[in-house]
């Protein structure tokens, strides 16, 4: 294989990973923005209590001398898990009650919320860095030995487990109970409201899943880069808003289209310029994007109720 081409193909790779743990996130952000139509900025921490829970879990079973991929695994659940109960725990009594106030007030509540659990986290762990063990031992799947063409086997599982939770959720969406009551509450939630949609539970249950979806990517963090810290969460929770703006504001299929483009662009500029000014260039790209194109790259503006139909 030529090296241009094996470097170019190592860069998909690694743009593949990346998307594979933006996904999640972007996708968290779009399911309650479109029921709520306000910005909620805690999931970036919701993913780093997630990590967390999936350190905890992993490094614990791992102890008691399970394999790499039970404590894995494990570690997915307990994630999952928490991050589900801490979703519910929030809309039924922080965020539901807001949803008759102004945006404003919603988002600076999600803002507190950010700082609250940062500091939690920073408590409970000392202000130290979490780490674990590398999973099955760092093991790669030589793809082009000649040129040098390579993936760790946590990368492909990793990967597997986001396409199998975004996969269930597009299952969710479109065909369960909680799927139409969340697209009507989409379309229009006082509307859906007088049809005898329960708009509290879907609210509930809309939080608890975003969680969940967070928590995926907390999980991604933790087994791929083997560690968590406290003061993860911020930037996390803005990109993934960002990944949710350019794909189309409120769109489920545009943000997954923004965490593509947004993995697409950090593995570019690092290929291209290092990852010293990674963010600066990255956010100052999304930022001309915005101005040129307010609706999004999908131009979902004029589209998004029929898309959620």
């Amino acid at each position: 294989m030529d090296g241009q081409l094996a470097y170019f193909a190592q860069q998909v790779l690694n743009a593949l990973q990346l998307a594979s743990f933006y996904v999640p996130l972007a996708l968290a952000f779009a399911l309650i923005q479109a029921i709520t139509k306000r910005v909620f900025l805690s999931f970036g921490d919701i993913t780093m209590f997630g990590s967390f829970a999936a350190v905890y879990m992993c490094f614990t079973t791992l102890l008691r001398g399970n394999d790499d991929l039970v404590s894995s695994l494990t570690g997915l659940v307990a994630a999952l898990l928490c991050a589900g109960a801490l979703g519910l725990v929030i809309a039924r009594f922080v965020f539901k009650p807001l949803m008759s106030t102004s945006a404003q007030a919603f988002m600076i509540t999600s803002v507190g919320l950010s700082i609250m659990l940062q500091e939690v986290m920073r408590l409970q762990s000392g202000g130290r860095d979490i780490w674990i063990p590398p999973l099955f031992q760092g093991l790669k799947l030589i793809i082009s030995q000649s040129a040098n063409l390579s993936i760790t086997l946590i990368n492909v599982f990793s990967v597997l487990v986001s396409v199998t939770v975004v996969t269930l959720v597009a299952f969710i969406l479109i065909s369960s109970r909680f799927g139409r009551n969340w697209r009507a509450c989409a379309q229009e939630i006082a509307l859906a409201r007088l049809c005898g949609v329960n708009t509290a539970a879907v609210i509930e249950q809309s939080f608890m899943l975003g969680s969940a979806l967070s928590a995926t990517s907390g999980w991604i963090a933790a087994v791929v880069y083997g560690g968590t810290s406290f003061s993860s969460g911020m930037m996390l929770g803005f990109k993934a808003m960002f990944a949710a703006v350019i794909g189309g504001f409120s769109s489920v299929r545009g943000a997954v289209l923004g965490a593509l483009s947004l993995a697409g662009l950090e593995v570019v500029w690092s290929a291209f310029f290092g990852s010293t000014y990674r963010d600066v260039g990255v956010f100052a790209i999304i930022i001309c994007i915005l101005l040129l194109r307010p609706e999004g790259l999908a131009g979902l503006s004029a589209q998004r109720e029929s898309e959620l139909r």
